[in-house]
């Protein structure tokens, strides 16, 4: 029964990102998960979880239906407050997934910084995937040899949203090892596909199980179409992967042209998300 519970519990958790079933499943492996919540009927269908490692605590409070929600809120207060103490001194996380913005703001109102917000967004599978048989793109897996272009495609496409937002501008060029690492650890898992016209970098599709990570076009060309047919060959790939679920994906709330572009493709907006972290203070009166 406990296991049964616990996969329903994975499957709520799975709305969020891959990274957090991951994440939560090795918790509950360690038992060093605490469900603080968690029901199937009733006003508020959903739950709020937290689990932990050595580094870090992450709760994630996801919820399929809220009403009512004043109890609720007492109870994620009531089990976050301890870990809010200033000898606490791991990394505290909080992941709101659901379509009550109350949740998010009450999160904030406990002093948590929040470091990104937005839409889920999921693709329609009632429409037929389509792909342009005439698209002059070629197609290609990542190689490491790739980096430095996938290293300028990837800054020149997000340096305004990153600018805009206060986000490191040059993350990808700082940390190239980094970034290095998860493109092989995308590509090992069949996750990227990279699309050229000869021998220059156009645009490229990450994703992680059944989430689009990133949909990206090299400045220069944009707006030309090649956003659709790069998205389009990712769904098709992705729903032959996964016949029977849903491909998702997330765009920033400030990211509103890239929401009408999803939107225009038939991907349909299914909740909000936002990701906070808790800023300890560093510095002791002595």
């Amino acid at each position: 029964m406990e296991k049964e519970k616990n996969n329903k519990i994975l499957g709520l958790i799975s709305l969020i990102s891959t990274g957090a079933v991951d994440f939560v499943r090795n918790a509950f492996d360690e038992q060093r998960v605490t469900v603080v919540y968690y029901e199937e009927s009733g006003d508020n269908q959903g739950v709020f979880c937290l689990a932990e490692d050595d580094d870090c605590a992450i709760t994630y409070a996801v919820f399929t239906q809220t009403h009512r929600i004043e109890l609720l809120l007492k109870v994620i207060e009531n089990s976050i407050k301890p870990y809010l103490k200033a000898d606490e001194c791991r990394e505290l996380c909080c992941n709101v997934y659901g379509r009550n913005r109350g949740i998010i703001e009450f999160i904030r109102s406990l002093g948590f910084a929040s470091d990104m917000e937005g839409y889920q967004l999921r693709y329609d599978c009632g429409w037929q995937i389509s792909l342009d048989e005439q698209s002059e793109l070629w197609e290609r897996e990542f190689m490491p040899d790739m980096l430095e272009s996938f290293i300028d495609l990837f800054e020149g496409a997000y340096y305004s949203l990153n600018q805009d937002n206060g986000w490191e501008v040059d993350q990808y060029r700082n940390n190239p090892d980094t970034f290095l690492r998860a493109l092989t650890g995308y590509e090992s898992a069949a996750g990227v596909q990279s699309f050229w016209l000869q021998n220059q970098l156009v645009g490229a599709c990450i994703s992680e199980g059944q989430f689009i990570r990133d949909v990206v076009v090299a400045p220069q060309y944009q707006n030309c179409g090649y956003g659709r047919t790069i998205l389009q060959s990712c769904v098709k790939r992705m729903s032959g992967l996964y016949p029977k679920g849903y491909i998702y994906l997330r765009v920033a709330a400030s990211n509103t042209g890239a929401k009408r572009f999803y939107e225009r493709n038939h991907f349909v907006e299914c909740g909000f998300f936002a990701e906070h972290t808790y800023p300890r203070r560093t510095d002791k009166a002595f």
